[in-house]
């Protein structure tokens, strides 16, 4: 019988949901009821070895879990350790969101820089070479100029 073969499992209930009806069928593997059926047969939602719970229901018993603390112990029977306060949770979210703006500045500086070099590299060389020499010139004619204007005339 199929009652002596789930009596052998470690964890005593098995969850599933059902996306249809948008409930949780939770089966007692150990209950006596289980003992004397085939492995063929269904167990009923009826079933005293049977709990139904609707996604409303689960969604308040994991809420008033997480608030009575309960939560946080069964994750830690499952090797989860995340003890995490839900503000923490607050300042890693605006430690990241920092992160991103950073990233989103660098991305902008990385675009207008880019844009920078497609110019540059519509021009040929030798317009850039003019281009340079005549920056050059002007800024020695600006030097000149002002140097002029700044010595005293005694």
């Amino acid at each position: 019988m199929i009652g002596n073969m789930l009596r052998d499992r470690e964890s005593q209930y098995i969850a599933t949901k059902d996306e249809g009806t948008q409930t949780w069928r939770i089966l007692d593997t150990w209950h006596d009821i289980l003992r004397d059926m085939n492995p063929e047969d269904d167990v009923a939602d009826d079933s005293p070895a049977v709990t139904v719970v609707t996604e409303g229901g689960f969604i308040a018993l994991v809420k008033e879990a997480s608030r009575l603390g309960v939560l946080q112990n069964a994750t830690a029977s499952f090797g989860i350790t995340d003890t995490r306060e839900p503000e923490d949770y607050g300042k890693e979210l605006q430690e990241k969101d920092e992160e991103l703006a950073k990233m989103r500045e660098k991305v902008v500086k990385y675009e207008e820089e880019n844009s920078t070099l497609r110019i540059s590299a519509s021009k040929s060389e030798g317009t850039l070479l003019k281009e340079l020499a005549m920056e050059t010139l002007l800024k020695l004619t600006l030097s000149s100029d002002i140097e002029k204007l700044t010595k005293r005339k005694d």
